[in-house]
């Protein structure tokens, strides 16, 4: 097993996965003598972590903490079995005839094919048929209509994985990276996830998961700056070579006006906003469109939480009918403006999934809100066109975790929904819930939870899984239902980010990256992920935080929670327990609440350096209903410390046909030592470890005023900002080091690379404390003429092969390029270029892809 096991029942996974699969009757045809299929689905078909028996009668879905599926029966919506699986399964195929389950495990590389033996509900039974190696981290599988084909994505392999479905048996591998939907820079990871076949049998579609730069006049860090992209396979599922299988097109998603609004440029007048499609995990086809659930990113400053990430459902027009292309996005946010009467004002954050009712004329569809733990429920027509259930700005939600509702609190919750299918006369649709570990039956006819079953194991009653599975709810969630004392006078539900827009997981997908660099106030930063964070080896030696080393404390992302995701200060100042009279924060958002135990009260100063934000006091849930109450913040804490996995690296020629040469990994360690280690070593593989105890020394802080003043005298670099303050950054010196790398493929910038599509060094207008003066440059260089400020924090290389793009600003979109960058590999020409030929360049990029959990690293 590749990923890491914590504790029993509990791995090191996370729960964003999404699909949505809609079946409808089969028709049967003919048994052959050659024991052909007898039966096909009528529709087209797609991945999804849950699945619907071509009979109706049965639903499929994956347990991915417990390695395991659940097999619930529709006529009473009972568990009648549940079966072993392999390390973190995460998608599920079933054929038409019931004969076979094909699970795509992402942890374990492989797939796991389960034989129905029996699939009546009193003498049900299955086992295990087979496992097959596909390739790193398969997170989608899907079956084609007739049967034939089983199709697996190996999203860190960059490759398709086709089986016959009769024999069981691997055709072949497509490999997506040096395809021409890749193009034109096969150095770059596709990561393919979402998966659909038409009912014809002649197409494959696949979603590239993160977006990279336009292919013209692309740039990072800007709302227009990149799209997101659907490669088409032309398929032949009677084939039984992989030349059947051929990558025909790359469909690009441009960005779209969002219709939200923001002063961008400080001349007092809202701007529209721009987003690109991105992290497009599910695909699903109706009629002549296909429908892709994506959160949209809209990285611009200034970063304020109604223009950041949002709701986007991206349209494919002419699905075989002609060639396919862009046709546009629905942004959900939108339907959220004015909820219906008697709901509460809730965005719908992170779309994941989605179903329909009807696969032709009028009908609904239901988009999952991965995010918000809801339902959204939209119009279709007869021209496959989606609009909102009432007007321009109101929509339908079903709430899946309202606390109010006894069908759907305590343990009958739905959270983190990630799947849905709905049953074939459109009265019934089954969500797959991974957080909560169970299943919500919606009437679609009342728009109505009726029932929660339970699939996945509930973590034992003051555990460390029970605390980790706090943590993922803190994770995963945009709004957060929290305990409430005698005499709470705040709100104890969506504190999480303002009217539940969005999450941590937004922008770390599975506690890894979104791929994006937002512009924040210390500069453009790329989206860093947490499996990072903490050694894999030794989970309590922790990395420091963010490219500019300026926070030590996972607890600091608190300010995130409040000033990015949530309202931001307050206009006016309220009363606070201790330290400054007033606080700027809002007593209504955030984890933690007055330090003398006031719960009522916001916190007096919240900072990155000189109070700790570890160990105070902070709102508490009940993460299995009636149980001992986990401190919320802690438990998100613990679940990045101890419940985000590496990736896996692609799988090498000596364990799977076509992987990259395992020799040309083993010369690329022996170069990747001489000339990298000394950064990228340890553990970590980053010289970044946090050598202190929080707070750390007042004379290790270091700041830029203004980013370009000088710093006048009496530092305020150790000490919160108040009013009247000059604008000042705090960061860690010790832990930067200067490879070079300030505006990076910027032209003009002083070091062009690649393509040029670094983000400009400009920080965002917003800051911290409130305080209006912006800073004019981004953090990365010594303005100060203090010896202190130059270069960046070391990030680690763990599972970095699906973690672009790279460097701070998102200059490089691959590691070739990191690696072929002569300052970087140098340290800005401190250090010998041991890498001074292409081939041996290669060949340290090969062993970086390589790295994962497993790979020893160095002293």
């Amino acid at each position: 097993m590749r990923g890491i096991l914590l504790t029993r029942g509990w791995s090191v996974q996370v729960f964003p996965k999404c699909a949505v699969v809609l079946f409808s009757a089969i028709a049967l045809t003919a048994a052959s003598a050659s024991g052909a299929i007898a039966a096909i689905f009528t529709q087209p078909m797609n991945s999804s972590p849950v699945a619907l028996s071509a009979d109706q009668r049965l639903v499929w879905v994956v347990n991915p903490r417990d390695d395991s599926v659940s097999v619930i029966r529709t006529d009473n919506n009972t568990v009648i079995a549940t079966l072993a699986t392999g390390d973190e399964p995460r998608s599920v195929a079933l054929d038409p005839n019931n004969t076979f389950a094909f699970v795509a495990n992402a942890a374990g590389s492989s797939v796991t094919v389960i034989r129905i033996l029996n699939s009546s509900f009193a003498k049900f039974a299955a086992a295990i048929d087979r496992t097959i190696k596909t390739g790193a981290e398969p997170w989608d599988i899907v079956i084609s209509p007739d049967g034939k084909r089983v199709f697996v994505a190996n999203s860190g392999q960059d490759t398709i994985t086709v089986i016959n479905a009769a024999t069981r048996a691997v055709i072949g591998h497509v490999n997506l990276r040096n395809s021409l939907c890749n193009a034109p820079d096969a150095s770059q990871r596709f990561q393919p996830r979402g998966m659909a076949v038409t009912l014809a049998n002649t197409q494959l579609y696949v979603t590239r998961f993160l977006s990279f730069t336009k292919a013209s006049n692309g740039r990072q860090g800007e709302d227009a700056g990149k799209e997101g992209a659907v490669c088409r396979i032309a398929i032949n599922t009677s084939a039984t070579t992989i030349a059947g299988y051929t990558p025909a097109q790359l469909i690009r998603f441009a960005p779209r006006v969002t219709g939200f609004n923001v002063d961008s440029n400080g001349d007092g007048v809202p701007d529209p906003t721009t987003a690109f499609p991105n992290q497009m995990q599910n695909i699903v086809l109706r009629g002549n469109k296909g429908f892709m659930p994506n959160i949209a990113a809209s990285p611009a400053s200034p970063q304020v939480f109604n223009t950041s990430t949002q709701a986007f459902i991206t349209i494919m027009n002419n699905v075989g009918i002609g060639v396919p292309g862009d046709g546009g996005s629905l942004n959900l946010h939108l339907g959220a403006k004015d909820p219906e009467p008697g709901k509460k004002k809730l965005f719908f954050a992170n779309p994941w999934a989605i179903a329909f009712t009807t696969q032709q004329g009028a009908g609904s569809a239901y988009a999952v809100s991965a995010g918000s733990d809801l339902l959204v429920k939209l119009n279709i027509n007869a021209k496959d066109n989606l609009s909102f259930t009432v007007d321009a700005d109101t929509t339908r939600y079903i709430d899946l975790n309202d606390p109010s509702n006894p069908a759907t609190s305590g343990s009958k919750a739905g959270k983190n929904p990630q799947g849905i299918v709905i049953l074939a006369n459109g009265t019934r649709a089954y969500v797959a819930n991974q957080v909560s570990g169970n299943v919500s039956v919606v009437d679609t006819v009342t728009d109505s939870v009726i029932k929660t079953i339970q699939t996945g194991s509930v973590p034992p009653s003051g555990s460390l899984a029970e605390e980790l599975n706090a943590g993922a709810e803190m994770f995963f969630s945009s709004r957060g239902n929290f305990n409430r004392p005698a005499g709470t006078a705040v709100s104890t539900s969506e504190r999480l980010s303002s009217d539940g827009w969005q999450s941590c997981a937004s922008c770390h997908f599975n506690g890894w990256t979104d791929g994006v660099v937002w512009q924040f106030g210390s500069g453009p930063r790329k989206s860093v992920s947490l499996a990072g964070t903490f050694n894999p080896r030794n989970r309590n030696q922790q990395k420091v935080l963010n490219y500019s080393a300026i926070f030590d404390e996972i607890e600091d992302f608190e300010l995130n929670i409040r000033n990015v995701s949530g309202p931001g200060p307050l206009a006016s100042p309220v009363a606070c327990e201790t330290g400054q009279p007033t606080s700027s924060f809002d007593p209504n958002h955030g984890l933690l609440f007055g330090d003398l135990g006031d719960i009522n009260k916001p916190p007096c100063v919240i900072n990155q350096f000189a109070k700790p934000n570890a160990g105070r006091s902070e709102f508490t849930v009940n993460p299995n209903g009636a149980t001992p109450a986990v401190n919320a913040l802690t438990a998100l804490r613990r679940w990045v410390q101890f419940a985000v996995r590496v990736p896996n690296g692609p799988l090498n020629s000596s364990e799977i046909s076509g992987g990259p040469s395992a020799a040309a990994i083993t010369a690329g360690r022996s170069l990747f030592r001489v000339q990298c280690a000394n950064c990228h070593g340890g553990g970590l593989w980053s010289k970044s470890v946090k050598n202190f105890v929080s707070p750390p020394a007042g004379s290790s802080i270091a700041c830029e005023v203004n980013l370009g003043a000088a710093a006048p005298p009496g530092s305020f670099c150790n000490k919160a900002p108040v009013a009247g303050d000059p604008v000042a950054l705090q960061y860690l010196n010790a832990f930067l080091e200067d490879v070079g790398s300030y505006n990076l493929g910027v032209p003009g910038g002083g070091n062009e690379i690649g393509k040029n599509v670094g983000a400009i060094e400009k920080a965002a207008a917003a800051l911290a404390g409130g305080i209006s003066q912006p800073p004019k440059d981004a953090l990365g260089k010594d303005f100060n003429n203090d010896g202190r400020g130059a270069g960046f924090s070391v990030q680690s290389l763990l599972g970095a092969h699906l973690t672009p793009p790279y460097m701070h600003n998102g200059a490089c979109e691959s590691i070739g390029c990191a690696v072929n960058d002569v300052k970087h590999r140098t340290g800005n020409g401190r250090f010998p270029d041991f890498l001074n030929t292409a081939e041996k360049r290669n060949q340290v990029r090969l062993f970086v892809e390589s790295i994962d959990a497993d790979t020893a690293p160095f002293p």
